[in-house]
């Protein structure tokens, strides 16, 4: 049985298809749920998400590694002095 409340604010909704991928781990479904509750302005900052959680940096990696094969975020490197890196984060997957 599964029991769902009323909302009716402070909540997102998420397509199934994710949720639904046989080939992400439940850390990369997780991760991806919560990116895709945050702001659409907010920007992905590894350091940042490392704190977010009890995972750790290791296993939170990994998710974001594997989010990124299975095209539900796209990182790109940047070319200025500092490198920055940049991330978007997809409900569905881009297909590579």
């Amino acid at each position: 049985m599964i029991i769902k409340s009323k909302h009716k604010n402070n909540f997102f909704q998420m397509d199934n298809e994710a949720i639904q991928d046989t080939w992400l781990s439940w850390s990369a479904k997780g991760l991806l749920a919560y990116l895709l509750s945050l702001p659409e302005d907010w920007e992905l900052h590894l350091r940042d998400l490392f704190t977010r959680s009890m995972s750790g940096r290791k296993n939170t990696e990994a998710a974001v590694k594997e989010l990124i094969n299975a095209g539900y975020v796209i990182k790109k490197q940047g070319l200025n002095k500092r490198r920055s890196t940049s991330y978007t984060v997809y409900e569905k997957p881009r297909k590579l």
